[in-house]
């Protein structure tokens, strides 16, 4: 993927138990983990509208950011399908930056990557600002995903920063506390 769209921004997997996820990869030195909690995603799910709620996590290894989802519904998606092949969870999709996702997506099929947009997340107004995408043909695959730049790049930044100079205190922190004005996360009622 890297050769048909450079640096990816961070390296997601799914799981059935987001805690426990955690807890391994902070036992093992990486950290700290940004947690988001019942996030309320606007979505559709190939092709048809669905809405989900997700825990999230991000938890830093040096240069390398890693995501970990967990859906908390039951509503169809992308991460839904992926546990009925994988029940144990893993690496599910590797998120890239594009400015013009139609654009990728034609540089990559004309390169040989031929992909298919599986799940696509709104806006309030119902405007994409991130896709997933699985390469056509593949039984399972490893899914593509494009962000838009813009304020999600500093706030992965600051992860970084803060990672970066870790001394093992408050390993797990509220990533709600981080969000530039400019980006509202909507959260899920218990």
């Amino acid at each position: 993927m890297s050769r048909f769209f450079g640096r990816a921004a961070h390296t997601a997997f799914v799981v059935p138990d987001l805690q426990a996820a955690v807890q391994r990869l902070l036992i093992s030195g990486m950290g700290p983990a940004f947690m988001l909690r019942r996030l309320l995603s606007m979505g559709r799910y190939r092709g048809e509208r669905h809405d989900m709620i997700t825990n999230v996590a991000f938890i830093n290894a040096g240069n390398a950011q890693y995501e970990i989802l967990e859906q908390v519904d039951d509503a169809p998606s992308i991460y839904r399908e992926f546990l009925q092949r994988t029940p144990q969870g893993g690496l599910h999709h590797v998120a890239y930056y594009s400015s013009d996702f139609k654009a990728d997506i034609e540089r990559a099929k004309r390169a040989g990557l031929e992909l298919r947009i599986v799940q696509e997340f709104l806006t309030p107004d119902g405007s994409t600002f991130e896709i997933y995408m699985e390469p056509v043909n593949v039984a399972d695959p490893v899914l593509i995903q494009f962000m838009y730049p813009g304020p999600t790049e500093d706030l992965f930044a600051k992860m970084d920063a803060i990672s970066a100079h870790w001394d093992g205190t408050e390993p797990m922190r509220n990533l709600f506390d981080l969000l530039p004005p400019e980006i509202q996360l909507p959260v899920a009622p218990e």
